[in-house]
């Protein structure tokens, strides 16, 4: 269901490189009259979070997937109504049953080395999302009924997929499926940690360098061989700290970040920065959530999840940190998706409630410290956060003191992204401030099943029910939507009871962008990115295109913990 993590915090900027300056200074262009895109120029985009990977197949967060989608082309695209369209694939069939889906590839799609995609690299990219060594955990589960025996490439430009048993979103997770060259890809020592680094795709842009925790710089492919995109070059700056990215911007460093709702407050209507910056905001399809480790023997029970869930003032949440560009979360959908049950309600902010569940469990303050206890053993939880967010550091501490008062003391640990992510997977944690990036699909598989455990999926809140199980199965094998919805609403009246998240809100996302930019369009559901032509359709009129190439930037500090 989701595509891939976003960190409701992100990290601290590790390290700064020289930028490059606007060929004007002062403020940024105006709107022109002349809309006629014109090409050349160099985009400078903010990453919240450096890439774990440009190896698309083991990619862990929607930052990877910001970068694979210059390089690499999936099989299908999705347009502004998130609707399958052609990407590698010109066209495609499926068989009456929904099991075979073939696939007639662009004949004159090349990869950045100069050879031609082929039908034999989809079935080698394939095998490698559902081998288990590749730890494939954002996209595999979405392939574990791929019938290998008879995926084949039938021709060059022709491939046949096929699967055991029909499955009612298959046709959108093509759009996770980016080719990869059988003849590079397929010499690896070590397939999940040879490409790190580089990259071969056979998207519109080539791979200049990438400098972990720094930049990654992207060209446009003279040769692509589709819709050749507008602009240059392409410069992922990793900027951590909101603050940071919004001076950035203010500046002209960069052309493009997400900013946080108390920028947006004050800064919104400012006329002066109207004059060079355009502001959006709009709902995606995602959610901000608490993960709890079902697994921890506290955490197991879900009437203490569930007493922890009413301590959330959320209704203070939604007001003061989000100025109400937000809305409370009842459970895995949200309210504009088709599978919403708005008869689930969500859980309101009720302490004394709380107190109540966890005195009926046997936990009191026997020793008059003001923390509930159990069997000598004090009622604390342990939350790892991701720095950088204003708002993540402060609804932990408005729960922490809302737990205080009921006498449960929450423990904050702060974490670098990439070990809190490690620790996260391996299950070493009890809870967890993260949040979803959704696909256009309902389906709950890859972090609600039982099977999808890590490694092999992203249940890293080890849940597991077999009504739940049941019910997922049953929602990806419906052709029928309407069956389908009913299926689902069940499934979300199942989740809000066992709380293996507790949902907290949808956030309304705010970016503020360069006026210098045109050919900035929004998707309903997905934003500004992802779909397609999306950012590729993106471009610079030439009086306020940048004239210098950016310098390479110097090697980041080892993160500290």
């Amino acid at each position: 269901m989701r595509r891939f993590v976003l960190f409701v915090a992100v990290l601290s900027l590790v390290a700064c490189s020289r930028e490059e300056r606007p060929a004007k200074p002062g403020p940024a262009a105006p709107v022109v009259a002349d809309d006629t895109p014109q090409d050349g120029g160099t985009l400078i985009r903010r990453l919240e979070v450096d890439v774990a990977s440009l190896n698309p197949i083991v990619s862990t967060s929607r930052y990877d997937r910001y970068v694979a989608n210059y390089l690499f082309t999936p099989l299908v695209y999705f347009d502004k109504e998130l609707r399958p369209v052609p990407g590698l694939a010109k066209s495609w069939e499926v068989s009456a049953d929904g099991r075979v889906y073939t696939f007639a590839l662009n004949e004159k799609a090349t990869f950045a080395d100069g050879t031609p995609v082929r039908a034999s690299d989809v079935v080698f990219t394939l095998n490698k999302i559902v081998d288990p060594a590749s730890e494939a955990v954002q996209i595999a589960g979405y392939f574990e009924l791929l019938d290998k025996a008879n995926t084949k490439a039938i021709d060059d430009h022709t491939v046949q997929i096929a699967f055991r048993e029909a499955f009612a979103s298959q046709m959108i997770r093509f759009n996770d499926v980016l080719v990869l060259p059988e003849h590079i890809y397929g010499k690896a020592a070590n397939f999940k940690a040879d490409f790190a680094t580089k990259a071969v795709g056979s998207g519109p842009y080539r791979l200049v360098r990438r400098v972990p925790g720094t930049e990654i710089v992207v060209e446009r492919r003279a040769d692509f061989w589709g819709t050749r995109p507008h602009i240059q070059t392409v410069v992922f700056r990793v900027i951590g700290d909101a603050q940071t990215a919004w001076k950035a911007l203010q500046r002209g460093d960069i052309d493009e970040t997400i900013i946080v709702s108390d920028t947006w407050q004050r800064e919104h209507r400012n006329p002066e920065l109207q004059k060079s910056i355009d502001f959006r905001r709009f709902y995606t399809l995602n959610y901000n959530y608490v993960a709890w480790n079902t697994r921890d023997p506290l955490l197991s029970d879900k009437r203490i999840r569930r007493a922890l869930t009413m301590c959330i003032p959320i209704e203070s949440v939604i007001s003061d940190l989000y100025h109400g560009t937000a809305r409370a979360m009842s459970g895995p959908f949200t309210p504009d998706e088709w599978a919403y049950n708005p008869a689930v309600p969500v859980i309101r902010h009720d302490p004394e409630g709380a107190k109540r569940i966890l005195v009926s469990l046997g936990w009191l303050d026997q020793n008059g410290d003001g923390i509930l206890e159990k069997q000598g053993k004090p009622l604390k939880v342990e939350m790892i956060i991701i720095p950088g967010s204003a708002t993540t550091s402060q609804f932990a501490q408005m729960f922490q003191a809302e737990l205080k008062k009921i006498g449960v003391q929450l423990e904050l640990v702060t974490l670098d992204g990439s070990i809190a992510i490690q620790r996260i997977l391996g299950g070493n944690y009890q809870s967890t401030y993260l949040g979803w990036d959704l696909d256009p699909d309902p389906d709950q598989f890859g972090i609600f099943h039982s099977s999808q455990i890590p490694p092999r999926g992203q249940n890293f809140t080890f849940y597991s029910n077999p009504e739940a199980d049941r019910l997922i199965e049953a929602g990806r094998k419906e052709l029928d939507q309407s069956r389908r919805r009913e299926i689902y609403h069940r499934l979300h009246a199942v989740l809000a009871e066992d709380q293996p998240y507790t949902w907290t809100t949808q956030v309304s996302v705010k970016w503020a962008l360069s006026k210098r930019l045109r050919g900035v369009d929004v998707s309903r559901g997905y934003g500004l990115y992802l779909w397609y032509p999306g950012e590729l359709g993106w471009w610079i009129p030439k009086q306020y295109q940048r004239k210098t190439a950016p310098a390479p930037a110097p090697a980041a500090a080892p993160a500290t913990k």
